[in-house]
């Protein structure tokens, strides 16, 4: 069967509405909502960062829409392993959307979820909601993946799993899971946001793409996703069984001679030490009945702020930058207890000082966030 994606030129700088409207239109993607319909919107707030996540414009679009359409949305989400969820919304700003439209969100974190049967034989624990309702509409961020390669309409859906299951498919053939998962929600329609070329899903470098697509079809959806990554699809191992496809839009060529498939040593080895935070903590939590460690292993490992060179008299402007009082402006320390389930690198990204720098094993380069 022939799928078919809708795509679009879209920058960051302009206004979303006209671009998804006209999208929405032709992919005919919100057709067969009927009135009362209850629809989860499932976006993508993996980490408190604007370009990795799901654009607030983009997401009150598809509330508006649906409320036009007679539907129930309610908005869904957990972010990534390490983050917490509601310190994530807040900081993006989220809750005034929320409010404006009277939409109900649901913490993933906090909901109660069921036992799923993949169609792969994997068991994982999904949120209730996603069960029960009529329709998911998905709103990924494009991305490049540590250990993925690629991350948009597949691995989005990633997002509806306990943090248990999460952390068992990451252990254990996480492409098979991730696929077999998206299988698992046929009644699912996908805007996939492609306006910025990241290299990684969070702490990642970005360039312009511009471009935005619809679709039902996940897999073509991110199939075409990885040429504009410049990867080679057939190297995303939950890419494998993708039917032909054919794309509707003004979107730029894809120089498939320049896609690349082989890994870099760089690549293989933060792949590595990413995938051993996993199999560490499935021993930690699953076996000795401890707390995750994932959030200790990327402080000391991943990323973090360092305010310690910022001169005494200037510490005051880079605290206020931070959304959760996570620096200490006497001692001119970062108090990781406040910021280790944040790390939203504000006082870096906006620091008037120059002098914040950021610690770990690879840290982005570029503050553009």
């Amino acid at each position: 069967m022939n799928a078919s994606i809708y795509a679009a030129r879209l920058s960051r700088d302009e206004a979303p509405g006209r671009v998804l409207q006209s999208l929405v239109e032709q992919s005919g993607i919100l057709a067969k909502i009927k009135q009362g319909d209850k629809v989860l919107v499932k976006p993508n707030y993996v980490a408190p960062f604007p370009l990795a996540t799901t654009d607030s414009r983009i997401l009150e679009f598809f509330i508006q829409a649906l409320k036009d359409l007679g539907a129930r949305p309610v908005v869904g989400e957990m972010s990534g392993y390490e983050f917490d969820t509601e310190a994530t919304i807040k900081i993006l700003g989220i809750l005034p959307v929320l409010e404006r439209h009277g939409v109900e969100f649901v913490n993933f974190e906090q909901a109660p979820y069921e036992s799923l049967e993949l169609d792969n034989g994997m068991q994982v624990e999904v949120a209730r909601i996603a069960r029960e309702v009529d329709l998911i509409v998905n709103l990924p961020v494009l991305k490049g993946h540590t250990i993925t390669k690629v991350t948009g309409a597949v691995k989005n859906l990633f997002g509806l799993l306990s943090r248990n299951s999460r952390r068992r498919l990451h252990c254990r053939r996480i492409h098979a899971g991730v696929a077999a998962l998206a299988r698992s929600f046929p009644a699912a329609v996908h805007c996939v946001d492609a306006r910025s070329l990241l290299d990684r899903a969070v702490f990642g470098a970005s360039k312009p793409l511009n471009v935005c697509m619809m679709g039902s079809n996940p897999f073509a959806l991110d199939h075409f996703g990885s040429k504009l990554l410049g990867i080679d699809p057939d190297s995303v191992y939950h890419l494998e069984h993708v039917p032909s496809y054919t794309v509707t839009g003004d979107i730029p060529p894809v120089p498939v001679t320049e896609l690349r498939s082989k890994n870099s040593l760089k690549e293989c080895f933060h792949r590595m030490v990413y995938s051993s935070f996993y199999y560490l903590d499935e021993l930690n939590c699953g076996l000795l009945g401890r707390n995750s460690v994932i959030p200790e292993l990327h402080w000391q490992l991943g990323v973090h702020p360092d305010v310690s060179r910022v001169d005494q008299e200037r510490i005051a402007e880079v605290c206020a930058l931070c959304p959760v009082e996570a620096i200490d402006p006497e001692k001119r320390v970062v108090r990781k207890e406040r910021c280790i389930t944040v790390r939203c690198l504000r006082c870096y990204q906006y620091d008037p000082t120059g002098q914040v720098v950021l610690k770990g094993l690879n840290p982005p380069k570029g503050k553009g966030r």
